[in-house]
């Protein structure tokens, strides 16, 4: 329950902006309804009554009583239904926006922790469960619910016992409907686990394709999602079996209602207490209060499914950030570059130690420093910390003297120009994807920004140059036009501090050489810090720190670190060793 009301709370914050639009509609739509399935019925039974008196007078009369309530009824769901449409066309679009809004101001572990597929489809079925609910409640739960308590009062004045009967009916009903929604709740809710399963690894395997079709995979992964759709099935049809059974029961006890009514009315008729033509417009109602009695149930099922579609895109949007901005958090303001890590510690949330240990050193303005080390020593955990993707566990980083956890994470990525060891791309135009940085760059601006990066010689040979559409992920271009393409939208954001994370990584020995000096130059003037596999790209920096297993063992130049003959200088034989045995072959 505490979800559905979160959902509820999330949509109200869009529909309340549109109050008027949802209140005339909440208001006509039922109100039609009512009308024509109640009093126009009502109407026209008494002009049947005057009939079988002969009045013709009053015959008439009748007529143009109900002819003017069936106007009624279409003039209200006219204008309930024209407003309903242009109230959803004026939501959609808010909740759209809204949702996703929320979506991507979640921090880095969100989207670590969650598989993107599922994440989208998950936000079309919120974005879907919005207008399904508006629609049961506006269109369907009111309108049946004026419908069948307006019958039961109009039946109460022909016969009280049948008023009567209706009314258990509908009681026991309800405490059905009621049973049926506790006891399949937990079905429910296996059900969209499996579901969500299904999409995560649907999206995997279609994401990975290159993968699954070199190791040929496309066996393994049906096979794999045959399980999930065998437990969906079992899940499925246990679910269905007990509504099965339910609109069983409800149908039979329904025709037993009608059975008993016939008799009460047949009684009365035969009694004087009713004419024939009363006795047909009742029994005529009551199939039409049926009709609107069984619909309830399907309106519950609707409900519970809307919610559900809905409860696992709640349930993101309400988890709270790792990372969160101080509400007094002010604007990051870099005048020199200085970068300070001190005693600083890092421990993942669900990790028995810290993966990096009293941390301490620091950058000067404009000084580029390379860090190195085994894989898994903690050399990309630090630049994560440094752009605030997490938060230390303990100590605290600082530019220039501003510990980076008293200002806004969007004014501290602001002044950081990063490039990740996987270079990422949007699926979207060259174009698009280096201005990114700088969405208001000229057309020069960018061309410059290739040309530094060394990409505007392949770019020129694309289809249709910079507005080659790149496919997802970059999957259109090869790594080390991929990582060039990267390192050109850091160039163009021109930040004071740079963010190296093996940016030569995806390159080849002869791309990596001619990019070297472009990001020589790029590195001029601002503070760099860089993290590197191969020892070469950064041997000529100012610095170098060397971590193992989460902390720093050495600090220095690369001659003083060769000279002192302790883990640098190993790295260094051991991968000059092996360009050299690469060269010998």
């Amino acid at each position: 329950m505490g979800t559905t009301r979160q959902t509820l709370r999330l949509y109200w914050e869009v529909v309340s902006k549109h109050k008027p639009s949802f209140f005339v509609a909440f208001t006509a739509i039922p109100l039609g309804i009512m009308v024509t399935d109640t009093f126009l019925p009502y109407t026209l039974s008494q002009a049947i009554a005057r009939l079988a008196h002969s009045d013709l007078a009053g015959l008439h009369q009748m007529l143009w009583i109900a002819a003017g309530v069936g106007l009624l009824g279409n003039l209200l769901n006219f204008i309930g239904y024209r407003t309903i449409v242009w109230h959803e066309a004026c939501v959609r679009p808010k909740l759209f926006q809204s949702t996703f809004e929320k979506l991507i101001d979640k921090d880095h572990s969100f989207f670590a922790n969650r598989k993107i597929g599922t994440i989208t489809s998950r936000y079309a079925d919120f974005i879907r469960s919005e207008a399904t609910l508006q629609s049961l409640l506006v269109s369907r739960t009111l309108g049946n619910l004026l419908s069948v308590l307006s019958g039961v009062t109009v039946l109460l004045f022909y016969s009280p016992w049948v008023a009567l009967l209706v009314a258990v009916y509908i009681t026991a009903m309800f405490f059905q409907v009621r049973w049926r929604v506790r006891y399949t709740n937990n079905l429910k809710q296996e059900r969209n686990r499996v579901t969500s399963a299904i999409y995560g690894r649907v999206t995997d395997a279609m994401t990975n394709n290159l993968v699954v079709r070199t190791f040929t995979g496309e066996k393994y992964e049906s096979q794999q999602l045959q399980k999930l759709t065998n437990r969906f099935g079992k899940i499925w049809n246990h679910e269905t079996g007990i509504s099965v059974i339910e609109a069983n029961i409800r149908m039979g006890a329904m025709a037993l209602v009608q059975i008993i009514a016939i008799a009460i009315i047949g009684g009365i008729t035969v009694s004087g207490g009713l004419s024939v033509a009363g006795a047909i417009f009742v029994l005529a109602y009551l199939q039409r209060i049926s009709s609107h009695l069984y619909m309830i149930s399907e309106i519950v099922k609707g409900y519970e499914q809307s919610f559900l579609d809905a409860q696992p895109m709640t349930e993101m949007l309400m988890s709270s950030n790792d990372v969160t901005d101080k509400p007094s958090a002010k604007q990051l303001t870099v005048t020199d570059g200085a970068i300070q890590f001190s005693d600083v510690a890092y421990r993942y949330q669900d990790g028995a130690s810290d993966v990096l240990t009293d941390i301490t050193f620091t950058v000067q303005p404009g000084q580029k420093v390379g860090l190195v080390g085994y894989s898994g020593s903690g050399k990309t955990t630090i630049t994560q910390l440094l752009l605030r993707f997490y938060d230390v566990s303990r100590g605290a980083i600082a530019i220039d003297g501003q510990n980076i956890q008293e200002v806004s994470q969007t004014s501290l990525r602001s002044q950081i120009s990063y490039v990740p060891q996987e270079p990422l791309l949007f699926h979207r135009s060259v174009r698009d994807n280096i201005a990114y940085a700088n969405p208001e760059a000229t057309t020069e601006e960018i061309i410059d920004a290739t040309k530094k990066a060394n990409a505007w010689d392949f770019i020129q040979e694309l289809p249709e140059g910079l507005d080659t559409v790149v496919g997802e992920r970059g999957v259109k271009l090869s790594g080390g036009q991929r990582q060039r393409i990267a390192i050109a939208r850091a160039i163009l954001k021109n930040a004071p501090i740079l963010v190296l994370d093996e940016a030569t990584s995806a390159l080849d020995s002869k791309s990596e050489a001619l990019i070297q000096q472009s990001l020589d130059d790029l590195m001029q003037h601002r503070t760099s810090i860089v993290v590197a596999h191969r020892l070469s790209t950064i041997a000529g920096l100012d610095r170098i720190i060397v971590l193992d297993h989460g902390k720093i063992v050495e600090d220095g130049t690369h001659q003083e670190l060769l000279d002192k003959n302790g883990r640098y200088a190993a790295l260094w034989r051991r991968q000059a060793g092996q360009k050299q045995q690469h060269k010998d072959k």
